[in-house]
């Protein structure tokens, strides 16, 4: 029981992040797309395009990014591990005696001797979510800790770059 909920919700979070990537490269398609035509326009009607083609002003990857994303992917993959520990300690249970008996039942029907439907009827298991099911925070904390290294070094490498 606990495999099958473990392998369904890795599969609905699977799921999820397809889907989330989905919608931000058709989002991300659909501005490029404006973007386009909004050039096209401009260009119909004389009018000047930016120098940089994109138009945003200023560099993408300044070590201020990189601080903030670096920021924001860590404490993300700090609160997806609270969370799912969280969810892992209240879903921890002992079976209920209904479970207990019916898996005793089911176990006699099929022929198990009495000390092992003593043994079912005595197992304090606990159920719920795994609790290693939170390591999967670990992932967007990695990121963000790459971030974070790469601010520093470009930090520094400005540093020495400056007289």
């Amino acid at each position: 029981m606990e495999q099958v909920v473990f392998i369904s919700f890795s599969a609905f979070l699977i799921l999820m992040a397809v889907v989330i990537v989905g919608f931000a490269m058709a989002f991300r398609y659909k501005k490029r797309e404006l973007q386009h035509r909004e050039r096209l326009i401009a260009l119909e009607k004389g009018a000047t395009l930016p120098a940089n083609g994109s138009g945003h002003q200023g560099a993408p990857w300044t070590p201020r990014s990189f601080l903030l994303r670096g920021l924001t992917w860590l404490f993300t993959g700090i609160s997806v591990i609270i969370f799912l520990v969280g969810i892992s300690v209240a879903s921890r249970r002992e079976a209920p005696a209904w479970v207990r008996v019916s898996q005793a039942t089911s176990a006699r029907q099929n022929g198990a001797t009495e000390d092992q439907i003593r043994q079912i009827m005595n197992d304090k298991e606990e159920r719920g979510l795994p609790v290693g099911v939170s390591l999967i925070g670990l992932v967007p904390m990695g990121i963000g800790l790459a971030y974070l290294i790469t601010y520093r070094a470009e930090r520094e490498r400005e540093s020495e770059t400056k007289p």
